[in-house]
């Protein structure tokens, strides 16, 4: 094929620009991530907001609201923040694995200890808000040291080789940096085909030539690996994208004339308060050219510059005779020309007010379309807001937070799954893993590898579940009158106990039922000993021990209430309140005791009392 020297100059200058310059997709990220950062307008250089020689649709806002920025951290702070980030769950089965309850609870303990050692919760939150910036998250994970490690990358430096089943097979990171000499170098790294590996730093020149190849570039470090350990996210992304698509959509895609809207609407309103803030001294009726007011000294912009020359030097040698200014005080007095006038002109408000229902009219659209809730607080009250409450007011926000936990937990679940699979690697068994639970949990670890079809060993471990949090805390009138409603369900016996613990736990944060109902029988047991020992006080002679079988104590137990009953009972008997007998029937018809349990809580109280009186009931 014949080429002239048009194009083969074309073709070279394409190739510069391309080496010293970025891809389309860099800049598109790049702007994407200004966007989010609110210096949209440093990659678009405008006259500045005060400048009058141009029309003020072309110039840059004074104000800058980082709408995008605001929305986007309270998305992430409600999906992974302290209080709602999920719970880590290792199964105890999976396909063709399962584990016992030792080894299940050794794999457990690792996993939660991987989620602290690798400041997950911060680390996830970081990784959600990049994909909400820019569209796409990527992180790569590895071992540093012995302790696990997520590193999160930009992704316009990143590019992804996906397999058949969306599995990231290679993963190619470049970006162009100055060296110490002011070079522009680039940095390249290659993960994949079994090996990270890094090169030397080339300058950005070399890319031009119409040869180069990495290739042929010395390698700066090499490190084997069985795995492509690299988690990427594309955020929002629609279904048909899923295999064409490499970036997803970032929060603020397409809203960039409604932001834009926005800062320049705030700076109007913030140009509005400047001007009319400061009332205009308006004479009318009298010659400007002799004034009747008081005048007094120019200011600095009157002279062009204090100095102490201008003050010593006569008119004529410092520049001509300074400007008299009007002097305005409480105590000044204004004489004023017959038929004059004095007054502050002042803005009425109007062009405030059509700037501020424009500006909440785009809040609103834009707000809508990034997915969030922008509620004034002193509109809420200061009062004890219910959760419930709280949910139907953030119920578009909630929407779009259930969506992001779907989307980017199955991620969360994919890079604990990598580092569980790099502590059960070979270079973990070498090297060892700096983490207290790795030892007890090696022999788990190796029960989650399994062979395919050609004999390869495959990781196999089993599914990780997560249990996210609840968005808001509930108010304490509503753990109140939850508790209220199952105590008088179980009560009634319209409810079991299991039952109740199961749906209070939300509000109590009780995070294993067996344990919430085991803590349970144990205060059980503990108040009905008390209730033992005291009776067995009341009675002056010990607490009689019951060698008969083991009797359910939790279903035999009183509550405070009746145990409070039963006492004042007791003790309206021994004070003589009330007869002997009809205290043990009291206690036989309130507590539906039989006659022998009545008599032996009531023991000997009141028999002394009533012999005295005749009376031995």
């Amino acid at each position: 094929m014949m080429h002239n020297a048009s194009t083969v100059a074309a073709a070279h200058t394409s190739r510069e620009a391309v080496a010293l310059g970025e891809d389309e997709r860099y800049w598109t990220l790049n702007r994407l991530e200004a966007l989010w950062n609110g210096q949209r307008h440093r990659l678009d250089p405008r006259p500045s907001f005060w400048d009058t020689s141009v029309p003020l649709r072309d110039r840059a806002p004074a104000v800058q609201a980082s709408l995008a920025r605001s929305a986007g951290m309270r998305l992430a702070h409600m999906v992974a923040g302290e209080r709602s980030f999920p719970m880590v769950r290792v199964a105890a089965s999976g396909y063709r694995v399962a584990l016992d309850e030792a080894a299940h609870t050794a794999l457990q303990s690792l996993a939660a200890e991987i989620v602290t050692a690798a400041r997950l919760p911060v680390r996830f939150r970081a990784y959600l808000i990049e994909g909400l910036k820019t569209g796409s998250a990527v992180c790569v994970q590895s071992l540093a040291y012995g302790k696990p490690c997520i590193q999160i990358l930009p992704a316009k430096w990143c590019t992804p080789t996906r397999d058949a089943s969306g599995c990231i097979v290679r993963l190619v990171i470049q970006y162009k940096h100055p060296d110490t000499q002011g070079v522009l170098c680039v940095y390249r790294r290659e993960i994949g085909g079994g090996y990270d590996r890094a090169y030397q730093t080339v300058p950005a020149q070399r890319l031009v030539d119409a040869g180069f190849e990495w290739s042929s570039v010395p390698i700066a470090s090499e490190v084997p690996i069985a795995f492509v350990p690299v988690v990427w996210t594309r955020s929002m992304c629609e279904a048909v994208e899923e295999g064409s698509s490499i970036d997803g959509h970032a929060l603020a895609e397409g809203l960039e004339d409604e932001l834009d809207a926005i800062d320049m609407e705030l700076s109007q309103l913030y140009r509005n308060a400047l001007y009319n803030g400061d009332p205009q001294l308006v004479r009318t009726g009298v010659d400007a050219t002799m004034p009747a007011m008081p005048m007094g000294a120019a200011g600095r912009e009157s002279h062009g510059g204090f100095s102490y020359l201008n003050s010593v030097l006569p008119n004529w040698l410092g520049g001509g005779p300074p400007k008299s200014t009007l002097q305005k005080a409480p105590g000044k007095i204004w004489d004023l020309a017959v038929g004059s006038d004095a007054k502050m002109l002042e803005s009425t408000g109007a062009g405030a007010g059509i700037i501020t229902s424009a500006l909440d009219r785009l809040m609103r659209v834009t707000t809508d379309a990034l997915g969030v809730v922008m509620i004034d607080p002193a509109a809420m009250g200061s009062g004890d807001v219910s959760a419930r409450a709280l949910a139907l007011l953030y119920g578009p926000q909630l929407d779009t937070a259930d969506n992001l936990r779907v989307e980017y937990g199955a991620a969360l679940g994919e890079i604990v799954d990598q580092l569980l699979r790099l502590c059960a690697g070979a270079d973990a068994a070498r090297d060892g893993v700096r983490l207290t639970s790795w030892d007890a949990a090696r022999p788990a670890l190796a029960q989650c590898w399994a062979a395919d079809a050609t004999g390869m060993r495959m990781w196999n471990a089993p599914p990780i579940a997560l249990t996210w949090g609840e968005y808001f805390e509930p108010s304490w009138s509503e753990i109140s009158a939850a508790v209220d409603a199952a105590t008088k369900g179980v009560e009634g016996r319209v409810l079991s106990r299991r039952r109740a613990v199961e749906l209070l736990a939300p509000l109590t944060g009780a995070a294993m039922l067996a344990d919430e109902m085991s803590a349970i029988d144990n205060d059980s047991a503990d108040s009905n000993a008390a209730v033992s020992a005291t009776l067995g006080a009341l009675r002056d002679e010990p607490a009689a021990v019951d060698a008969a079988p083991q009797i359910d104590v939790a279903s035999t137990a009183l509550n405070g209430a009746q145990v409070s009953s039963l006492l004042e009972t007791v003790t309206a008997v021994a004070t003589g309140q009330l007869p002997r007998a009809s205290g043990v029937a009291l206690l036989q018809a309130a507590f539906r005791l039989p006659a022998a349990e009545a008599e032996a809580i009531m023991g000997e109280v009141g028999r002394s009392f009533f012999a005295s009186t005749g009376d031995v009931g």
